[in-house]
């Protein structure tokens, strides 16, 4: 990874840090506190050992080996993760976590380092367009599970209950999972479909008989979420991502999750 040059954002910088020839790392303590929810591989999901890995979490092992701080990975539910961001100012969310209005109001989001689509998973065939898409009126009356707090949730819930959404009064339901690993143990019996980002799909479908389809909707970025009181943090963090994404860095973290698992 390339070394960044350039004006310490500390007053003070450790000694080890200026040893070791890493990026200046912002004051106010050395560690870095990480929030995801490991359902949701290649970005974050548990080894065979247990341990959280990913994505993410490499992205976060990077990012705290540059800068300086240890990294400290915790597994939590979903849609609890914006209230521990607020509550800690080293605090940030690395969970796959789409750009989104409401959630930039209480956190601050980093440089966009993937983009990614909606997909359906799927006990039944569906039908398709030209382009081999398909669209949310394919899932009229269908149980549909998808994951607490998500982009998918949020789309699907919407298309169900607002009147002039194409799921609306065509007997479609919406059901939260704790993620879509959990979701996809009901398959085929107490649900019908799945709706998820691009690559967890992709994934929960490798050797099963599962279909598995784009839905025809604009594509969503991912980015970090960090504390809004800790502006030096952020800056920071977007030097490094910046690099990391021009270095193609976060692309083989992607290549090597998806593929290593």
């Amino acid at each position: 990874m390339k070394k960044f040059l350039g004006i310490c954002f500390s007053a003070v910088v450790l000694a080890s840090v200026a040893a070791s020839g890493a990026a200046c790392a912002p004051s106010g303590g050395k560690t870095l506190y990480v929030y995801t929810e490991s359902g949701f591989a290649p970005y974050e999901y548990l080894s065979d050992s247990g341990k959280v890995v990913g994505v993410d979490i490499d992205i976060m092992n990077a990012i705290g080996k540059e800068l300086g701080y240890e990294v400290v990975v915790n597994d939590v539910a979903f849609d609890a993760i914006p209230s521990y961001v607020q509550g800690n100012k080293n605090a940030v969310a690395a969970a796959g976590m789409t750009k989104k209005a409401d959630r930039d109001e209480i956190m601050a989001a980093s440089v966009s380092y993937a983009t990614s689509v909606q997909y359906v998973i799927s006990a039944t065939a569906l039908a398709t367009d030209d382009n081999n898409k398909v669209s949310v009126a394919a899932l009229a009356g269908k149980k549909i599970g998808t994951q607490v707090g998500t982009t998918g949730f949020y789309l699907i819930d919407d298309e169900i209950n607002l009147e002039d959404g194409s799921l609306n009064g065509t007997g479609a339901s919406v059901l939260e999972y704790k993620n879509a690993v959990v979701a996809k143990t009901d398959l085929g019996s107490t649900i019908d479909a799945i709706v998820i980002d691009k690559l967890p799909a992709l994934s929960l479908t490798l050797k099963t008989s599962y279909y598995c389809y784009e839905l025809d909707e604009e594509p969503e970025s991912y980015v970090l979420y960090l504390n809004k009181d800790n502006g030096e943090l952020l800056t920071a963090v977007n030097e490094v991502l910046t690099a990391m994404i021009a270095d193609g860095k976060i692309e083989e973290f992607t290549i090597n999750h998806s593929t290593g698992k």
